[in-house]
């Protein structure tokens, strides 16, 4: 019974290490081209506790976003990165399913702007 629980868990970081891996280049390629005009970049994080749900991953539960840009972006730049982000029901729906409860978007100086829980998100939906 252990064994098994020890699989999923490497199963599930697995599925998870390639979701960031597959948000990460698609987030750079975009930044190449100048499709984005931010580089973000994607990591698991420990998130907010209170955010928590019967999915949660035990340890990294945040989906931290940081970003970098030629300049400081203001708080409503970050919070429009944000907001594109949140709008995407097909990201959200996966996070919730690979563990995580929490989006947390970064500033180029990697202190936190502003967090989400993810199930409040799909409330709204």
């Amino acid at each position: 019974m252990w064994w098994n629980r020890i699989i999923e868990w490497f199963s599930n970081n697995r599925e998870r290490n390639e979701f960031i891996g597959n948000f990460n280049r698609a987030a750079k390629q975009a930044y190449i081209a100048s499709v984005a005009p931010v580089y973000l970049k994607a990591e698991s994080s420990r998130g907010n506790s209170n955010y928590r749900h019967q999915f949660s991953n035990f340890f990294y539960h945040g989906f931290r976003i940081r970003m970098l840009a030629g300049r400081p972006l203001n708080y409503d730049e970050v919070i429009d990165i944000g907001n594109m982000l949140i709008a995407n029901t097909e990201l959200i729906r996966s996070l919730v399913t690979l563990g995580y409860d929490t989006l947390e978007i970064t500033d180029i100086r990697g202190n936190m702007v502003e967090s989400w829980r993810l199930t409040a998100l799909l409330e709204l939906w």
